[in-house]
């Protein structure tokens, strides 16, 4: 027969249980130290730690508290030996973002890293997304290479950011005439605007590149020719409406007096979350990796 329970074995059952919970906290703690101590591993590239931090478990996707997934820390803290620990991991999210949406390839475009750009692309990172996309980063450092790349590799020419900016007005408004003419040549439009109005011409004023802005003033306004031609010529009874078409792409948007908007200011783009040209005090170029590559140096000033 089984003894019925006494004070005495109680007070030992819960004496047992409560060292038990003491030691299920200790474990907890020690996990969360454990999770703090990961970020630094990978912030300050220890190899090594994170090596053994992935094999009792640690998850390769998993997100800093700041927001930042592993892979893209890494980029951002110039930890290359961590990097491609976590890219060779099996588990690997490579098309992963982070708080601001964006993705490890759009931190590499800004980097401008092109062989590990070309290694994710192997590992099938997204070229083309909603909203900004590497291609947009790439412009606005003026990185020719990778601007190449990513066309290479089928990136949209015209995609629009949430408000509607392209690559090209990136590119314009980084005064890189080189990443500009290679975007004209792969078809980028320079008579699109944006949802402020604001053409690449604009951009390009707004970066203090005026000649650039005068160069692509001309080729809108020659577009808008060639176009209001095409259109009467095939729709002779409208031909006088088509007339009002030829300035509307080739002017500034304050109405030709050749500055910008004063509403379009880089103020406005540093209304949007996720934007070029205010990336992550990191990956500014004072404070690139050793390994990353410079923009290139055909590009003009």
């Amino acid at each position: 027969m089984s003894k019925k329970p006494t004070i005495f074995s109680m007070t030992n059952w819960v004496s047992r249980s409560m060292v038990g919970f003491a030691a299920f906290v200790l474990c907890l703690s020690a996990a969360v130290a454990s999770s703090s101590e990961y970020w630094l591993d990978v912030a300050n590239n220890r190899v090594d730690d994170v090596k053994s931090a992935l094999a009792q478990g640690e998850d390769p996707n998993a997100i800093s508290p700041n927001g930042q997934p592993a892979l893209m820390l890494a980029i951002r803290e110039g930890s290359w030996g961590v990097y491609d620990i976590l890219l060779a991991h099996r588990r690997i999210n490579v098309n992963i973002e982070n708080r601001n949406h964006e993705t490890p390839l759009m931190y590499l475009a800004i980097v401008g890293d092109l062989k590990r750009a070309k290694a994710l692309i192997a590992r099938g990172a997204h070229v083309n997304r909603l909203g900004w996309t590497p291609l947009h980063y790439a412009a606005s450092k003026g990185n020719l290479a990778m601007v190449k790349l990513l066309i290479a590799d089928k990136a949209i020419i015209n995609a629009p950011s949430p408000d509607g900016t392209t690559p090209l007005m990136m590119a314009a408004f980084s005064g890189s005439e080189n990443v500009v003419n290679a975007l004209l040549e792969a078809g980028a439009d320079a008579t699109t605007r944006n949802l402020k109005h604001q053409s690449a011409a604009d951009w390009a004023r707004l970066g203090d590149h005026t000649d650039l802005a005068g160069k692509l003033d001309q080729l809108s306004k020659k577009i808008m020719a060639e176009r209001a031609a095409m259109y009467a010529r095939d729709h002779p009874a409208s031909a006088g409406g088509a007339a009002g078409m030829s300035g509307a792409g080739g002017e500034p948007s304050n109405g030709g007096n050749g500055q910008a908007s004063q509403h379009s200011g880089q103020d406005d783009v540093k209304a949007v979350d996720i934007r070029p040209s205010a990336v992550p005090p990191a990956l500014t170029p004072d404070k690139r990796p050793a390994t990353t590559q410079s923009q290139s140096s055909d590009n003009s000033k």
